[in-house]
């Protein structure tokens, strides 16, 4: 089964809205978090080394949110109907 257009769309917003709190908090601590509620959208890789070392690589925000206004229509309209799908995506 192939994502849908909405689908996308959702992947998309939970990028470019995803903040680094939850990734910096498990590459600080690693055994004192849950991962399964951790909000991990924009991390594109995770790793660590034999060393312990972690290393989180971020996805393209601005990627995310241009992809996001050309799906919009592009354009000060499509600014507009953007910014008012995050906003009622954050309520």
């Amino acid at each position: 089964m192939e994502p849908d257009r909405e689908e996308i769309l959702d992947v998309l917003r939970r990028v470019a809205c995803s903040r680094p709190n939850d990734a910096i908090s498990l590459a600080l601590a690693p055994k004192d978090i849950r991962v399964g509620s951790l909000d991990l959208w924009g991390v594109s890789e995770f790793k660590v080394n034999s060393t312990g070392t972690a290393e989180v690589k971020f996805t393209d925000r601005v990627k995310a949110i241009g992809l996001l206004l050309e799906c919009a229509g592009g354009g000060e309209d499509g600014m507009n109907a953007l910014l008012d799908a995050l906003a009622a995506e954050e309520e």
